[in-house]
C-alpha cells in the first residue's frame, strides 16, 4: 500500500511538471541552444525558414501571374528588409523584443501575400 501511494504521488508530481516544462521549452526561450541574450537558436532558424517560405510564395505567385510585377516588387522589397534586419540583429544575438518584432513583420508579410493573391486586380494595395 505504501509503495502504491509513493508511486501515485511521484506520477502526479511528474505529470504536473510536464506541461510547465513543455511550455517553457516551446516558447522560444530556453537555456539550451540559446545565445547570451536569451532567444533560442532553433526559434530564430524557424523564423528564417518561415521568411524563406514567404519569399518562395512571392516568387511562385509572380511567375504564375497571380500577382502583378509591381506587387511582387513591393513584396520582395519588404521581405528583403526583414531578411536584412534578421541578419543585422542576429550578429550579436537577438533580444526578445527584436525577435518578437521580426516575428510580427514576417506574419504581416505573409498576410500581405495572401491579400495580394486574392485581390485579382493586378495593382498594389
Amino acid at each position: 500500500m505504501r509503495k502504491l501511494l509513493v508511486s501515485v504521488a511521484l506520477a502526479t508530481a511528474t505529470l504536473a511538471a510536464v506541461p510547465a516544462a513543455a511550455q517553457y521549452h516551446n516558447s522560444g526561450w530556453s537555456q539550451r541552444g540559446s545565445d547570451h541574450r536569451g532567444v533560442n537558436q532553433r526559434a530564430v532558424f524557424q523564423l528564417s525558414r518561415e521568411l524563406g517560405q514567404v519569399e518562395s510564395r512571392i516568387e511562385r505567385s509572380a511567375r504564375r501571374g497571380i500577382i502583378s510585377p509591381r506587387e511582387a516588387f513591393v513584396l520582395r522589397r519588404q521581405a528583403s528588409q526583414v531578411r536584412f534586419q534578421l541578419n543585422r540583429f542576429g550578429r550579436n544575438g537577438l533580444s526578445g523584443r527584436e525577435f518578437a518584432s521580426l516575428q510580427v513583420q514576417v506574419n504581416r508579410l505573409e498576410q500581405r501575400v495572401r491579400i495580394e493573391r486574392r485581390d485579382r486586380d493586378g495593382r498594389r494595395g
